[in-house]
C-alpha cells in the first residue's frame, strides 16, 4: 500500500531520564511535562476521584491500598502534584479502571535458543494514537531497581526491564464483552511495581499472586537467568505457565486471547475479529521462532516486529485500536533495549538505550500510517 492510501499521523515521542527519590522524580517529570506537554498536565490534573465508586471509604484509604502493593508511587504522585500546584486527589493516576484493552504481541526467548546466547523479550504495542504517553523513560530511584520502559498514565509502565535483568510486558486478554468486577490494580501499576522492586521471575510471580488485579491482562515475565512465565488474568482469576533451561519449550509468547488450559474458557468474551487476529498472530510468532531455533537472532526478532500483518505483527489500524505505537527488543543479557518509535514499517529502529543514559529529555518524531481495519482480510 502506498503512502497515499494511508492517513499519515505524526507524533512526537520522548526519551526522559529521571534520577533521585520518588518525590524528586515526580518533580523532575512534572517540569519536563510543563515545558514540553502542557496539554498532558491539563489532562492529568483534571481527575475527580470518587473513592467510593472504586471500592474505598475515602482517598486516604485508596492511597494506603496503592502504597501497600506499589510502595513509593504516592510519593512520586505528590512530587507531580506539588510541581503542578494541585492536589494528589486530582491526578488521573488514582483513576484505577482502564476502559479499553491493548491489542499487543510479546514473546520471550531464552538464551539456549539464540545465536548469541542472550535472553530477549520482544514486544509490539498496538493501540489508538490518542491514548498513550509516547514516552520511553529511564528511571533511577534511590533504593529501588533502575529500570527502562514505556510510560503509561505517567507513573505506570506498559513494559520495561530493570538492572537485575527482570523484564515485564503485558497485553490485553481480548475481552470486550464483560466489565471487571474485582477491586484491584490496572496493568500499568502492576508492571511498574514489579520493575521497581523485584529481581527474578520467582519473586515477581510471588508478588503477582498476592496483588489484586483489576481487569483482563496477560503478563509475560522474564529474567536474565533463563526463566520466563506467562500469567493470564480474568477478573481476579488467573493461570500461569513457566519455562526454564530444562523445559522442552525455550520461548513463550502471547497475543490477545486466553490459551492456558484453565483460562481458555474465557475466549467466549472476546470480540470475533480480535480473536481471529490474535490466533493468527500467535501462530505466526510461534512458527517464526520455531523455524529459527536454536539460533534465533536479534535480526529475526526485529524482522518479525517490523513486517506488516500477516507477514509480521505490525498493525496500521490506529483508529480501531490496533495500530503499532512502538516496538521494542529487550536484551536481558546486555541490559539494553532497541526501540522503534511508531510503526516499524515507516520508522527506523533507534540505537540501543541503556539504564545509564544522561538525565534529561530527547524528542523522537514518528509516523503512524493509519488505515481502516475493514481492509483486513479477516474482517
Amino acid at each position: 500500500m502506498s503512502s497515499k492510501e494511508y492517513n499519515l499521523i505524526k507524533k512526537d515521542f520522548q526519551h526522559v531520564v529521571l534520577e533521585g527519590t520518588e518525590y524528586e522524580i515526580g518533580q523532575q517529570l512534572g517540569e519536563i511535562l510543563k515545558k514540553y506537554s502542557p496539554e498532558t498536565v491539563k489532562w492529568f490534573t483534571s481527575a475527580n476521584i470518587e473513592p467510593a465508586k472504586l471500592g474505598f471509604k475515602d482517598f486516604e484509604d485508596l492511597q494506603s491500598f496503592i502504597e501497600e502493593y506499589c510502595p513509593g508511587i504516592t510519593d512520586e504522585a505528590l512530587g507531580l502534584a506539588d510541581c503542578f500546584s494541585t492536589k494528589p486527589n486530582e491526578l488521573q493516576v488514582y483513576n484505577l479502571p482502564i476502559p479499553k484493552q491493548g491489542n499487543c504481541s510479546h514473546f520471550a526467548v531464552l538464551s539456549y535458543v539464540t545465536d548469541d546466547r542472550h535472553t530477549y523479550v520482544g514486544r509490539s504495542y498496538e493501540y489508538n494514537q490518542e491514548f498513550n504517553d509516547f514516552r520511553l523513560c529511564t528511571v533511577r530511584i534511590k533504593g529501588k531497581a533502575k529500570h527502562i520502559g514505556f510510560m503509561e498514565n505517567l507513573l505506570g509502565r506498559d513494559d520495561g526491564m530493570n538492572e537485575h535483568g527482570l523484564c515485564v510486558t503485558f497485553s490485553g486478554g481480548g475481552t470486550f464483552k464483560k466489565e471487571p468486577t474485582k477491586k484491584g490494580f490496572p496493568f500499568f501499576l502492576i508492571v511498574r511495581t514489579l520493575l521497581d522492586n523485584l529481581k527474578t521471575v520467582a519473586e515477581a510471580l510471588e508478588h503477582l499472586r498476592k496483588m489484586p488485579v483489576y481487569g483482563f491482562w496477560n503478563f509475560l515475565i522474564t529474567d536474565k537467568n533463563g526463566n520466563a512465565a506467562l500469567a493470564q488474568f480474568f477478573d481476579g482469576e488467573y493461570g500461569i505457565k513457566q519455562i526454564n533451561g530444562d523445559s522442552s519449550e525455550q520461548f513463550l509468547l502471547c497475543t490477545n486471547h486466553y490459551m492456558l488450559p484453565e483460562m481458555v474458557k474465557y475466549q467466549k468474551y472476546a470480540g470475533d475479529w480480535i480473536l481471529r487476529n490474535s490466533k493468527r498472530r500467535f501462530e505466526l510468532i510461534n512458527e517464526t521462532l520455531s523455524l529459527a531455533a536454536p539460533n534465533i537472532s536479534k535480526e529475526d526478532l526485529r524482522e518479525l516486529l517490523s513486517k506488516e500483518l500477516y507477514d509480521g505483527v505490525c498493525g496500521h489500524y490506529y483508529t480501531d485500536y490496533f495500530g503499532t505505537l512502538f516496538s521494542a527488543i529487550y536484551d536481558l543479557t546486555d541490559l539494553k533495549v532497541n526501540v522503534c518509535f511508531g510503526a516499524p514499517t515507516h520508522n527506523k529502529w533507534q540505537k540501543p538505550f541503556s539504564l545509564n543514559n544522561p538525565i534529561g529529555a530527547k524528542r523522537y518524531p514518528a509516523i503512524l500510517p493509519n488505515k481502516s481495519i475493514k481492509s483486513d482480510e479477516l474482517w
